[in-house]
């Protein structure tokens, strides 16, 4: 398992990291298998989506935003919203390797999702050959 140090700068925000990600691919040498990328922290998450157009990932912040309901958050350290969308969005992708390569599609990147930053986050990256 590679470990990927990734600091965010606002409180949330989508950190482009496909090019840490395929650098750990690389570096393992699996040429034909599957890279696993998974966030060991309860208030961040990630993702695969759009790296073509930034707008794609403020429209996915402003959509989770409007997602929280309003409720009468009870955790004492007040980020309770942070806790429930990164349980909505998931902890973890899996992108297949092909190639020595991630195998994403055309408009694809893998993101850490940011819910209550600024942090220093870790993703785990393990990859598996087959």
């Amino acid at each position: 398992m590679d470990v990927i140090g990734v600091s965010s700068q606002r409180r949330r925000q989508l950190v482009d990291v496909t090019s840490f990600v395929q650098e750990a691919v690389a570096a393992s040498g699996v040429e034909e298998g599957v890279c696993h990328v998974a966030v060991p922290h309860t208030t961040a998450a990630v993702l695969l989506n759009e790296n073509a157009d930034p707008a794609v990932g403020d429209d996915i912040l402003a959509a989770l935003a409007a997602m929280l309901p309003a409720v009468a958050w009870r955790h004492a350290e007040g980020n309770s919203d942070a806790h429930l969308l990164s349980s909505l969005v998931g902890h973890s992708v899996s992108v297949p390797v092909s190639a020595g390569e991630l195998a994403l599609g055309r408009w694809q990147a893998v993101y850490l999702l940011e819910l209550d930053g600024p942090r220093k986050r870790e993703l785990w990256v393990t990859c598996l050959g087959g």
